[in-house]
C-alpha cells in the first residue's frame, strides 16, 4: 500500500473514511490523496448540511441559505426523466468550487493535524464514480478509502451507491467505510 485515494463530498462519512486512511497511512507509510467531484447533482438545502459549512465563509453560507429559500426551477416531466440527478435549486459552478475547495482543505487539515500528508488533487466533475475510478487509473492509486452514502443517500437506494460503483469498478482494492452513527 503505497498511494491512497480518499475521495469526499465533505459528509460525515467521507470524513470516517479519512479517518481509516489516515490509519492505513501511518500503518504502512502511504500517502494520501484528496479527490473532490463537483456536487452538481446536490441543491442548497443539501449542501448547508456539510459538518463545518461555517469555516467556509460568510459568502457561502449565506449564498447557499438564498438559493435553499428561492423556488424550485419548474422542469418538463421529459427533462426530470433525462436528468433525474438535476437539483431543483441548482447552485452555481463558482459556488460548487468554493465548495470544494473548502472541503479539500478540511479534510487536508484534518490529516496534518494527525501527522499524515495529504495531498489535495484537481477538483473533478461529471459523474462521481467513474470520475474517482479514473483518477485511480491514471494516478496509480492502490487503494481507495471510501465512505457509504454520503450525500448521495437517497439515490443510493434506487441508483446504487457511489462507493459500490467505485469497488466494483476500480482495478485496486477499495475500502468501502460506514459512517458511524
Amino acid at each position: 500500500m503505497k498511494t491512497i485515494l480518499v475521495p469526499t463530498d465533505g459528509s460525515a462519512t467521507a470524513d470516517a473514511a479519512l479517518d481509516v486512511a489516515i490509519d492505513l497511512a501511518q500503518k504502512h507509510g502511504a500517502g494520501i490523496r484528496l479527490l473532490h467531484v463537483l456536487l452538481r447533482d446536490k441543491d442548497a438545502f443539501d449542501l448547508l448540511r456539510l459538518p463545518d459549512l461555517a469555516t467556509a465563509g460568510a459568502e457561502v453560507t449565506d449564498t447557499l441559505d438564498k438559493l435553499a429559500q428561492a423556488p424550485r426551477v419548474e422542469r418538463l416531466a421529459s427533462d426530470i426523466l433525462a436528468h433525474p440527478e438535476a437539483p431543483d435549486r441548482p447552485v452555481p459552478e463558482e459556488l460548487l468550487r468554493q465548495i470544494a475547495a473548502h472541503v479539500l482543505r478540511r479534510a487536508g487539515g484534518r490529516a496534518e493535524a494527525r501527522g499524515v500528508a495529504a495531498k489535495a488533487l484537481d477538483v473533478a466533475d461529471g459523474a462521481a464514480a467513474p470520475a474517482i475510478v479514473a483518477v485511480a487509473e491514471r494516478d496509480g492509486i492502490d487503494t481507495i478509502v471510501i465512505g457509504m452514502r454520503g450525500l448521495r443517500q437517497i439515490e443510493a437506494v434506487t441508483l446504487g451507491s457511489v462507493s459500490q460503483e467505485v469497488c466494483q469498478k476500480a482495478r485496486c482494492t477499495c475500502i468501502a467505510v460506514h459512517s458511524p452513527r
